[in-house]
């Protein structure tokens, strides 16, 4: 191999690391009203990997979902980091409901009993992952049957309310 071409691989290289980490830190939460049992669902999707990095800072090894313990510390991580509050300001108690994952993504389902027909003034916060990430945004979809309002939170602004005016 001539000395360009080494020179030119290890440059190549060397850029690798930069372009194979994303650089987007996005997630998305969809809560909707279920009239037919009046509950709410709450369904978050993330980055698996940006999960698993988030859990091992706070927990101090290496994080797996896999691990016994899991279901209990995604629970008080997501309580800890996500809440609802109705349009009387009072925050609603979501249970939780489990949590799926494939090879790229990770889904977390909560829900609670409601007897509410829209979402207008109620309030959002949701801070999920921006502890980790500072570039972090949050999308929160809040659906009924007749309309969908969406918030969009950053580490600036983790606490919105939703707005029904047209």
């Amino acid at each position: 191999m001539s000395r360009k071409a080494f020179l030119f691989s290890l440059c190549l290289i060397a850029l690798l690391p930069p372009v194979a980490a994303h650089k987007y830190f996005f997630g998305l939460t969809e809560v909707s009203l279920n009239p037919a049992n009046n509950t709410l669902e709450v369904v978050h999707q993330y980055t698996l990997h940006d999960i698993q990095r988030a859990m091992t800072e706070q927990y101090g090894r290496n994080f797996r979902i896999e691990d016994s313990k899991a279901d209990g510390r995604f629970q008080r991580w997501l309580k800890q980091h996500f809440q609802v509050r109705d349009s009387s300001g009072k925050p609603v108690k979501l249970d939780w409901v489990g949590y799926e994952a494939d090879f790229q993504a990770i889904w977390f389902y909560q829900e609670a009993a409601v007897s509410a027909n829209d979402f207008c003034s109620w309030q959002v916060t949701n801070s999920l992952l921006m502890d980790v990430y500072s570039a972090q945004v949050n999308t929160v979809n809040f659906v009924t049957p007749d309309s969908t309002r969406g918030v969009t939170l950053t580490a600036a602004d983790n606490d919105q309310s939703v707005h029904c005016k047209e």
